[in-house]
């Protein structure tokens, strides 16, 4: 068996990095946001708490102060591009100049698509993948002029390279987070800035309440609470969210780029590609080369040439 050298594949480990540095983590008060806060706390980051939710954000910030970590509590509705502005200044005063960001918050919504009301496919988009991208136009710039290194991680979903039926909207909008995230690390190719994705399976969060709450609100009508109480149900068989900010945190330190959290989705993922080799197998090629695929394997940017 050959024996690869990881650090050759994700880059060597950065002495004790993440110590010292600011991270701005988003959804950083339940689940995975609050499991990276927790871990980049521990390994000795100031941590900016951005959430929605103030009452839980006030409970997380005063765990962590208890810890001896430095944090800030903010409150983002991360569709917002004015708090966005607002809540990375009051970060970088409180904490120093962000050189981590973690753009994780997220929501369900909707079911089969027929039956999907447009205002939930907007709602879901806006916080999935709407909000990364606010999250790196504001703090890219930064991160460019403040220099050394940094790093962005989004947080996406296996549903976002497994589309499934009945979660349509949250596929698509953790679809685009992924596109997002590999174009991303292709233009910051050879930079100081690094790029991951984190791709969870199932992980005990609370985003079926969340989303419940959030869709009902949104809607103005009664939460379903059946179909809630089934997918908590289901979430709570999941991985400890915890144990996945550790993972991700290390990941980020080797500089890797995809991290996934269940072996299972595996085979489900290889369907998914053999599906898509199928189709140019059995292509008959009429169209002749497409001259934008030959640059781009060249690695040249078909836009330039």
């Amino acid at each position: 068996m050959i024996e690869l050298d990881r650090s050759a594949i994700y880059g060597a480990k950065t002495g004790n990095w993440p110590a010292t540095q600011t991270a701005f983590v988003t959804g950083a008060a339940s689940g995975i946001g609050l499991g990276l806060a927790r871990a980049l706390a521990a390994a000795g980051a100031k941590v900016a708490l951005a959430d929605i939710d103030s009452e839980r954000l006030a409970t997380v910030a005063k765990e962590l102060t208890d810890t001896g970590a430095s944090v800030a509590p903010l409150l983002l509705d991360v569709r917002d591009p004015d708090q966005w502005l607002v809540a990375a200044d009051r970060a970088e005063a409180a904490l120093g100049p962000v050189s981590i960001l973690c753009n994780n918050a997220g929501t369900n919504g909707g079911g089969e698509l027929d039956r999907t009301p447009l205002e939930v496919w907007r709602w879901v988009h806006r916080i999935n993948a709407e909000g990364p991208f606010i999250g790196i136009s504001t703090f890219l710039p930064r991160f460019k002029k403040h220099g050394g290194r940094a790093h962005i991680l989004n947080t996406a979903s296996m549903a976002g390279i497994v589309p499934m039926p009945r979660v349509g909207v949250y596929s698509s909008a953790k679809s685009a987070c992924v596109a997002l995230s590999m174009a991303l690390r292709a233009e910051l190719e050879g930079s100081e800035i690094d790029v991951s994705l984190l791709c969870p399976g199932n992980v005990a969060t609370r985003i079926a309440e969340n989303s419940g709450r959030g869709e009902a609100a949104l809607l103005g009508t009664e939460m379903n609470r059946a179909a809630v109480e089934g997918n908590a149900a289901m979430s709570a068989q999941g991985a400890d969210p915890d144990r996945v900010g550790e993972q991700a945190v290390e990941a980020m330190r080797a500089r890797q780029f995809l991290i996934v959290t269940h072996r299972e989705w595996e085979p489900l993922v290889a369907a998914v590609h053999a599906e898509i080799r199928r189709a140019f197998s059995d292509f008959d090629g009429r169209h002749g080369p497409d001259v934008s695929a030959l640059a781009l394997a060249r690695g040249v940017n078909p836009v330039t040439i």
